[in-house]
């Protein structure tokens, strides 16, 4: 387990700081040596780096972004925080009809830094789909779960309480059980949370175990040397196999990016699914794998917002804390969610004097969130400049998903006492009684239409049992390429359904152990 030390802000990590090499320590144009080289450190390359550590490997974790805890964002702004956690300050959009707006983090700790907290483990029959469909048999559901009893613990994962429930989430039950929908509180990984409501933005007290605060700092008391600011530009290959890896380092007041060059025998990627098959392709790896890059999927999500009659003041909640399992099945998931004014403000209608009144009421409003199990059609491949596109087109059959996700969130509200409801639908935006919510799932509306954003990009590096089928292995190998692996969000042949984090994690830690290094 992680040490922890107290802090004004709530509690820090013990860090090995002789083990982490911020840019101004990698020398000029640098050559280092070690076992294993993991790209990323998120919930994926944090999992897989402690796992080889803790086996007596010489790891080095590569990461583009900087080291940040509360020490550094408890007081930040939004902005600055969005500034510093997130790839392209938060602005990172799919291309296609519509543009989805896509948060990646970039930083130590990744996704795991800027998300809800939310920690489930993937439904049963999810999971003997990607068994069934995809070959995998080799790891069975006793398996899983007990890679899910490893990861969880150091991850602080546990029920939220019910006095951080909060008004918005207690609106959102109890809608949900007039309306006789099944529901539960959501387990996170967030055993010290004071429900300061500003998850996305970094937890000011560090009691969401990031890997940032967990895995990482484990991994460096273990052996594990750190690299930050230092961005993976291809793998390094001879005769087939894996020599290394060469990044680049953007060191504090130099034009040009320093040049490291890691020599290791074997690579771990796990920069996610979106930047994980574009560094294959870069290093010639992806030209083999008619599979790299594609089948990805991203959950497309968005919130319904209500007006009541009472003060709800849903930033003092827990943001994600409750949700339904009912429609699971269905390709539906509604969670609790809640936002600042800052953030809400831009995606709610009007404009001038009515949108400022409109924004006096934010302490009066609840959201809710939703999202889709959505069809693989989106793909990642390189710009002209070398960095990641995001091709992705919403389908007829997941346009409708998200219409019935909307009806049924804005039906909830309205149980529970709405006054209306505003929808994130152009032209369509407001509601005002629970017989239109119901009527709007059946309305023939283009996905241009309706503001959408994805958080879990998944699949692009499938999992399988054969190279005509897949680009990896049950144990996240690369097809053809000795010692190349894959730990992160990338391996999913399908969705886990479910909010992705402990999925990745688990298979990072399976990856770890079973690697021959």
């Amino acid at each position: 387990m992680t040490r922890l030390r107290p802090a004004d802000h709530g509690l820090e990590p013990v860090i090995p700081a002789e083990r982490v090499y911020a840019p101004e320590r990698v020398p000029g144009d640098g050559e280092v040596n070690a076992q294993v080289c993991v790209i990323g450190t998120g919930a994926g390359g944090a999992v897989v780096g402690k796992e080889l550590a803790e086996r007596g490997l010489d790891v080095i974790l590569l990461e583009e972004g900087l080291y940040y805890t509360a020490a550094d964002y408890a007081g930040d702004t939004p902005m600055r925080s969005v500034r510093r956690l997130y790839r392209d300050h938060g602005f990172t959009f799919t291309m296609g009809i519509p543009n989805i707006l896509m948060p990646l983090g970039k930083c130590v700790g990744g996704t795991t830094v800027i998300n809800s907290g939310t920690a489930l483990r993937m439904p049963e029959w999810a999971f003997r789909r990607w068994q069934l469909e995809h070959g995998l048999e080799a790891l069975s559901w006793r398996e899983l779960q007990s890679l899910y009893e490893r990861v969880e613990p150091p991850s602080g994962v546990g029920p939220v309480a019910e006095e951080l429930l909060g008004e918005n989430s207690k609106i959102f039950r109890t809608g949900s059980e007039k309306l006789g929908y099944s529901g539960e509180v959501l387990t996170r990984n967030a055993d010290g949370c004071k429900a300061s409501g500003r998850c996305f933005l970094g937890c000011p007290r560090n009691a969401k175990r990031s890997t940032n605060v967990s895995f990482v700092p484990r991994a460096l008391e273990l052996g594990a040397r750190l690299f930050t600011g230092a961005r993976a530009e291809r793998i390094l290959l001879e005769g087939g196999r894996v020599v290394g890896v060469e990044a680049s380092v953007d060191a504090p007041g130099e034009r040009r990016r320093r040049r490291l060059t890691v020599r290791a025998p074997n690579v771990v990627l796990a920069a996610g699914a979106v930047l994980s098959p574009l560094l294959l392709r870069k290093s010639g790896v992806g030209r083999q794998h008619r599979h790299a890059g594609k089948h990805l999927r991203i959950h497309p999500a968005s919130r319904v917002v209500g007006l009541f009659d009472r003060e709800i003041r849903g930033q003092f909640d827990v943001p994600q804390s409750y949700h339904l399992t009912q429609f699971l099945e269905q390709g539906l998931s509604l969670e609790g969610i809640f936002v600042p004014p800052a953030v809400l403000a831009p995606a709610m209608p009007g404009f001038g004097a009515h949108h400022a009144a409109m924004m006096r009421d934010y302490d009066r409003m609840a959201m809710l969130g939703y999202r889709i199990i959505d069809q693989p059609s989106g793909s990642v491949g390189p710009s002209v400049a070398g960095t990641p596109i995001v091709w992705y087109d919403i389908g007829r059959e997941d346009t409708r998903k998200l219409l019935r996700a909307m009806s049924l969130s804005a039906e909830i509200l309205f149980a529970a006492g709405a006054l209306r409801v505003f929808l994130p639908v152009a032209g369509r935006e407001l509601l005002t009684n629970i017989d239109e919510a119901r009527a709007f799932a059946h309305l023939e509306i283009p996905a241009a239409d309706i503001e959408i954003s994805a958080y879990h990009p998944h699949g692009t590096l499938r999992m399988g049992s054969s190279p005509d089928t897949a680009v990896t292995d049950i144990e996240g190998r690369v097809f053809g390429t000795k010692g190349l692996y894959v730990a992160d969000a990338s391996l999913f042949p399908e969705s886990s359904i479910v909010n992705p984090m402990m999925t990745i994690m688990a298979l990072a830690s399976h990856v770890g152990q079973r690697m021959q290094a």
